[in-house]
């Protein structure tokens, strides 16, 4: 290697134990290497010093848990399939594709999740899956690990980590693996700058807590984001992800799925009834149709407050926000009526009076990135080709880029969303 940039300390920081070995010496080296492969096809452009780091670092924890078989990656590759018929989102593994081996669909989709969840989020941008930067930079890695595959050693540690002898019957044990799986486990490099992000906002909602005030915030919303956050892939829990790596027949595979079923909130009855009573109020005012579209605020008040009746006009305040945007009020049986109050004009519907196709074309993916209606309602957009127009750019082709968005929709919105699709 020319120059080290990654130390074993640096490797240490995404695993769940602090003393060092020469498997860890091993593994810091893979990263290094991938670092001067990242330089040789100058991704590393892309991202600052320690985003690299990062990336170099949880690309070689990826062939640390495939050579290891600690089951993270393999749960996640085999979930995707369950839920759509194959392994992952964008990338179609050929006749080669190994579900225990380490795979170039694998690396190359784990090198968009990072560019995405580092360069994409600091842009604000979608990062296309053909990206040729990533594509050859994902070969090279592949071609590294492949080389290594017969030599690279198991870490005993992590393939202890979900085995049997290793309990968790303690509530300590389980946070503690919990803690490490939502905020340094190689697969989930956005739960910190969450957190960050989430802190940050409380402090500004707060600015009069002090620092010892502050200190106890962050810590008691570490504890609960763990918990209860969704994250990128998938949409699922922490704790849910954890209940799936876990084999079924480990002894606490019980407890790991009561706090995974703990984990996801759940409307109460009362709220779900209420909901699917505002859907049938809300069609049969809409004379079945999924959408009604408005251009007055005033006008959308009327229809909600005496046309449907969906709300008394003494209980209803029209939020000021509404004034001059085009909207549009949709009813699912889940989630009640709603109202959808951004990129209206993206939407390809005959009764659709603003719908805007070339603006539909170059922003209709904004659906599935930023929440604009409820999933519900945007399978049902879906089913009615009323989303047709969503791509993104592929130097491969158009209908490349319109595939990318069309055939992996529900991966989209699990990712960006967080709700299940």
């Amino acid at each position: 290697m020319k120059n080290i940039k990654i130390f074993p300390k640096d490797w240490l920081q995404l695993h769940p134990y602090k003393q060092s070995t020469p498997i860890d010496s091993y593994y810091t080296g893979i990263a290094n290497r991938i670092y001067e492969i990242m330089e040789k096809t100058e991704l590393i452009n892309s991202f600052t010093d320690d985003e690299t780091k990062q990336i170099c670092i949880r690309m070689a924890a990826y062939f640390e848990d495939v050579i290891s078989g600690m089951g993270a990656w393999r749960t996640f590759i085999l979930t995707h399939k369950k839920l759509y018929g194959k392994y992952l989102p964008f990338y179609t593994p050929d006749d080669y594709y190994y579900d225990d081996e380490v795979n170039l669909e694998d690396i190359r989709f784990l090198l968009w999740h990072y560019t995405q969840q580092y360069h994409g989020y600091r842009k604000g941008t979608f990062v296309s899956p053909d990206n040729p930067a990533n594509e050859s930079t994902g070969l090279l890695i592949y071609e590294l690990l492949s080389k290594e595959w017969t030599v690279a050693p198991e870490n005993p540690y992590m393939s202890r980590l979900f085995a049997p002898e290793t309990r968790y019957d303690k509530q300590e044990d389980y946070e503690r693996l919990l803690q490490w799986f939502h905020y340094e486990s190689y697969l989930l490099p956005e739960s910190g700058r969450e957190l960050s992000d989430f802190a940050h906002e409380r402090w500004e909602e707060e600015s009069n807590l002090n620092q010892q005030q502050l200190n106890n915030l962050l810590i008691n919303c570490h504890g609960i984001m763990a918990y209860t956050s969704r994250t990128s892939l998938l949409g699922f829990t922490s704790p849910q992800w954890l209940a799936m790596i876990l084999p079924a027949d480990h002894p606490d595979h019980e407890k790991f799925q009561n706090t995974a079923d703990e984990s996801v909130a759940t409307l109460p009855d009362d709220m779900q009834e209420e909901n699917r009573q505002q859907y049938e109020t809300f069609r049969k005012a809409a004379e079945d149709r999924l959408l009604l579209y408005f251009d007055k605020a005033e006008d959308a008040r009327t229809f909600i407050t005496e046309t449907s009746g969906l709300i008394p006009a003494d209980r209803f305040n029209m939020p000021a926000d509404w004034k001059g945007k085009k909207l549009a009020i949709y009813a699912t049986p889940q989630d009640g009526a709603q109202i959808l109050t951004r990129d209206v004009e993206l939407i390809k519907d005959e009764n659709n009076p603003f719908y805007d196709p070339k603006r539909a074309a170059k922003q209709a993916l904004s659906f599935f990135i930023v929440k604009h209606c409820s999933v519900p309602m945007l399978e049902q957009l879906m089913e009615k080709g009323m989303l047709a127009d969503a791509q993104t750019k592929s130097l491969k082709s158009e209908e490349r880029g319109k595939a990318i968005i069309q055939d992996n929709w529900r991966f989209l919105t699990r990712y960006f969303i967080r709700e299940e699709a």
